[in-house]
């Protein structure tokens, strides 16, 4: 399914209407300053407007992958991923692997050349804030590569690099990654005139996330007080603004950006709300686990369940409010749950103008917890949780070890971030091998056990089948 995505920037409109360039004419495309910004939408497009992979990818491969949603839909790819069963010619893991290196070549195009236009061009560093952002993109898309694929190719320049690279070891893809948002962080200002560049608030959760991902939890805690400590951010405090269409909150560290214009709409509300909500009807993708929503109704959390959650009835003519009911769910469920992070939709598989929120503050606060809590620091990490229990009005945690304030937060990160891409990173991050025994205990919708055959290979995606056909020096992980 072809799908577009907003590019990520809502900045002012001279921004928006500069012509990307091509990327065969890089080397005589970049002149001047304004190449240079135009070079930048250019990345900014590949990544978060071209790519399929912030559309629903990123949520496919977390929250349906782990135990927050079923697969949904008709699609065998999105299954095998669900199931892990994925095979080196899964369509998903193909056309992610692709589209997050066709991002990273976006970037280093711009990393490439920008630094060859004088620098006399630029007004108030705009030069260096241009190779942030820039960097910024190719560190979220190795991040994502790195943690589904562990060993993956390196490759930080388009100019003179081998056409058939090897795979670079995860600890040395990790070591670029810092230093790109280190470099990021060193130059970016804290906030634009306009929303949706990358500021240095992003890269310094990014880094956060990175280092907490690596098992770095000192440097994971010095960058999420670096982001608590700045001012620049706040708890909005009703859960539900995050979600009812309100854009760049006081939360908000970077969110892709969506509008009515042509374009720069979002799919997910098409992909994921069922036909009553004036959306295309077929069989939604990435529906919410009975499992997910009982951890909610155990916790008395009414707030984030209806703020994430939308419970279809199933009518009498054996459709979901107006849809194909997907499985597992059927018409003896009585009622189907989708997704309800993004709500506003314009017209029939028109698309949807929710921005896509990838980094706020309450992902930080909770990183900082977890942080906290592995360098032994339990009593500090317990408040941290309460804050975010607070805003939705739930009683603290009754957890006081070390061992079971750690489990506290990952359900709480689980219930607050659900659907946001987090959760399969959170699980890895836990323990390997629990996210394995939780795994094999999933169960459908009637309590049936799934069986499903994960190992510790599993943890990663094949790496595609074509392209290691394309590049005999590539190897496949282990498993497949």
């Amino acid at each position: 399914m072809c799908m577009a995505m907003i590019l990520a920037s809502a900045c002012k409109k001279d921004f928006l209407n500069k012509q990307p360039i091509s990327q065969g004419t890089a080397g005589n495309y970049y002149k001047t300053a304004n190449d240079a910004e135009g070079g930048l939408v250019g990345a900014y497009q590949q990544a978060f407007l071209n790519d399929q992979y912030w559309v629903w990818d990123y949520t496919t491969n977390s929250d349906t992958r782990a135990d927050n949603c079923y697969a949904g839909g008709d699609n065998p790819d999105n299954f095998a991923i669900d199931n892990f069963t994925a095979t080196p010619e899964n369509g998903n893991a193909t056309r992610d692997w692709q589209g997050l290196y066709q991002d990273i070549y976006a970037a280093n195009i711009v990393l490439d050349y920008v630094p060859k236009i004088p620098a006399a061009q630029f007004a108030n560093n705009r030069q260096q804030q241009i190779l942030g952002e820039a960097k910024f993109i190719r560190a979220l898309s190795y991040f994502q590569l790195v943690i589904q694929w562990g060993d993956v190719p390196l490759v930080l320049s388009t100019i003179n690099t081998p056409s058939k690279p090897t795979r670079t070891p995860a600890a040395q893809v990790y070591a670029q990654i810092e230093k790109d948002l280190q470099d990021g962080e060193s130059v970016l200002p804290v906030s634009f005139p306009n929303v949706g560049h990358a500021t240095k608030g992003a890269a310094q959760a990014l880094l956060a996330k990175v280092y907490a991902q690596e098992g770095k939890y000192q440097q994971c805690l010095d960058y999420c007080n670096k982001v608590i400590n700045s001012g620049q951010y706040a708890l909005v405090p009703n859960y539900a603004t995050l979600f009812d269409g309100t854009k760049n909150t006081s939360e908000s560290i970077f969110e892709i950006q969506h509008s009515s214009a042509a374009g720069f709409t979002s799919y997910n509300v098409s992909l994921y709300l069922p036909a009553q909500f004036g959306t295309y009807s077929f069989k939604k993708f990435n529906l919410p686990t009975n499992d997910l929503i009982s951890l909610y109704r155990s916790q008395g959390d009414s707030v984030r369940l209806r703020s994430s959650i939308f419970l279809a009835p199933v009518t009498p003519d054996g459709m979901a409010a107006g849809d194909p009911i997907p499985p597992p769910y059927t018409a003896a469920s009585g009622t189907v749950p989708f997704l309800y992070k993004w709500k506003t939709n314009i017209a029939q598989f028109s698309g949807g103008t929710d921005n896509t929120i990838l980094l706020r503050l309450a992902d930080i606060i909770l990183l900082k917890a977890e942080a906290l809590n592995q360098l032994s620091q339990t009593a500090q990490a317990i408040p941290l949780v309460n804050q975010i229990r607070a805003r939705v009005h739930l009683p603290p945690i009754t957890a006081t070890s070390q061992a079971d304030v750690a489990l506290a937060i990952l359900n709480e990160r689980r219930m607050e971030l659900a659907f946001e891409g987090q959760r399969w990173y959170d699980l890895l991050r836990y323990s390997a091998q629990y996210t394995i025994t939780l795994m094999k205990s999933q169960v459908d919708p009637t309590g049936k056990p799934l069986n499903y055959p994960i190992t510790a290979n599993k943890l990663l995606l094949p790496v595609p089948f074509n392209e290691i056909q394309l590049d005999p020096n590539l190897t496949q992980n282990p498993g497949y």
